[in-house]
């Protein structure tokens, strides 16, 4: 009986501190930023959000502290968000500028559609119709 107690014992003091570090690296692997690029040009004879390397995707799959950028390519472009996704919800690109934007701190998971509207053709521009960003995580 006293050998079966202290296997148990050890055993504990082994995992304990394995279990730990394993929990750490996992929750420093989830708080790593990443940064979404996307581009608003003319794809196709459209004028579409499309992420920087990739023209098939659009949508966003965000967590906490991930970041967003919109470069404009060709055109002057207004964006329209809900406030609670960067804590403002508007904002003005000129053709060639890019904006960055962090997730706001008090943004919420679910799905948030935006509207890109592309100033020098006068019309809104797609995504995956339309442009969004699903906070999956926070």
């Amino acid at each position: 009986m006293k050998i079966k107690s202290i296997i148990a014992f050890v055993s504990v003091l082994v995992l304990f501190p394995v279990s730990n570090v394993l929990f750490a690296q996992s929750q420093s692997e989830d708080n790593q930023s990443i940064l979404h690029e996307l581009v608003v040009k003319m794809v196709d004879d459209e004028w579409r959000v499309v992420y920087k390397n990739d023209e098939t995707k659009s949508t966003v799959l965000a967590k906490k502290n991930d970041r967003v950028s919109w470069t404009a390519e060709g055109s002057d472009i207004s964006f329209q968000f809900d406030e609670s996704l960067f804590g403002g919800s508007s904002f003005e690109l000129e053709d060639g500028e890019s904006l960055m934007r962090p997730l706001a701190p008090g943004a919420k998971v679910g799905e948030y559609i935006y509207a890109v509207f592309v100033r020098g053709a006068g019309v809104f521009a797609k995504g995956e119709s339309p442009p969004r960003i699903i906070i999956d995580r926070m």
